[in-house]
Formats: C-alpha cells, sequence, structure tokens
C-alpha cells in the first residue's frame, strides 16, 4: 500500500481553480460556500430546555402530529408513520428515548423537504424543544430542524 506524503501545496487566495470543500466529519448548523466575495446568513434561536421530568411526551408528540398533518407532503404517509413509531414507544412503560428520537429526526427529516414546512415552524419549536429536553442531550441535533440551538 503506497504511503501518502504530506498534502501538496494549497492554492494561492485569489487562485480560481479549486472550488471544492471538504469536510472531515459532520457539519451542522453551518454554511459551506465555495468562491470569492460570497456572503450568507445562518440564524438560529437560542432555547433553554426544560427539565425532561416536565415533559408531558405523548402530548408533545401528539402536538407534533397534529401540526405536521397540515403541511402537504409527497412523504406524508412517512412523516405520520414515523410520529406513530414514536408515540408506541414512548407510551411503553419503559420507552427506550433513542428509539423516540430516531423516530422524531425522522419525521421531521421528511416534514423539512415539504414546501409549506416553513410556515409551520413557528408552531413546531415549543414542541420540538420539550421533546429533545425529554430525549436528552444527545437528542440537540434535532434542534436545528427548526431553527434552535440549546443554551
Amino acid at each position: 500500500m503506497p504511503k501518502k506524503g504530506p498534502p501538496g501545496p494549497r492554492p494561492a487566495p485569489d487562485d480560481r481553480s479549486n472550488r471544492s470543500i471538504n469536510v472531515g466529519g459532520n457539519v451542522h448548523g453551518s454554511i459551506l460556500i465555495s468562491g470569492n466575495q460570497n456572503t450568507a446568513s445562518l440564524q438560529y434561536q437560542s432555547v433553554e430546555l426544560p427539565p425532561a421530568r416536565s415533559v408531558d411526551m405523548a402530548a408533545e408528540l401528539s402536538a407534533l402530529r397534529q401540526i405536521l398533518s397540515l403541511v402537504p407532503s409527497p412523504d406524508q404517509n412517512k412523516i405520520m408513520n414515523a410520529l406513530g413509531e414514536a408515540e408506541a414507544e414512548a407510551t411503553r412503560q419503559l420507552p427506550e428515548r433513542d428509539e423516540v428520537g430516531r423516530a422524531l429526526d425522522r419525521a421531521l427529516e421528511y416534514a423539512k423537504r415539504a414546501e409549506g414546512f416553513a410556515a409551520i415552524v413557528e408552531k413546531l419549536k415549543p414542541h420540538v424543544s420539550r421533546a429533545v429536553a425529554w430525549l436528552g442531550s444527545g437528542w440537540h441535533k434535532i434542534l436545528p430542524a427548526v431553527g434552535l440551538v440549546s443554551t
């Protein structure tokens, strides 16, 4: 197996020949732009999450189902199925929070593709933030789907 040597020389800042962006892992809550003299804006609202024990997860999932049912989407069945899985797991005697988190994350990923998603984001924010509080710190990654970050 050939050994890799040190990386080659970097192009000069005004070199227009390479517009690649390389990410060595995951990028969340970021804008990646290639080119010269570009500008971008990214805004998230900071939210303080309530204590997990104060969250009625069944009520939050029910509210999310009601709101997301209003968004016309070709993936509407997938959204509702994912929420159904989250609801079924959340109401078990000993729910697997990661299972609920995966299902909720999937529902939101499908919903974000819908044309009318931006119109309902404000309605989703309080329910998503309370759901994430119940799920735990490993699920804060869901917050940016509705423009939130935890404090």
